[in-house]
């Protein structure tokens, strides 16, 4: 992985190794701003996506959770 990338939305990370601000590859995670906090998603190479609410302070808070929701999902 090259690390989280700044894209229009928020943050997000290839779980490819690709750079996600350049290009659009799944799986990724992807961390938005809400108007309730941040929120996580975890979107899975055969096109599903699961979305969770992160932590109403903390942008790195709720891109460990997306992370971690990842590794527990893969199986």
């Amino acid at each position: 992985m090259t690390g989280w990338a700044r894209i229009p939305s928020g943050w997000a990370i290839n779980l490819d190794g690709s750079d996600a601000a350049a290009v659009f590859s799944l799986p990724r995670l992807e961390v938005h701003p809400g108007v309730r906090g941040w929120r996580s998603l975890c979107l899975r190479q055969d096109g599903t996506r699961s979305d969770r609410p992160g932590h109403p302070d903390d942008s790195v808070y709720a891109a460990r959770a997306a992370a971690e929701a990842a590794w527990r999902e893969r199986g």
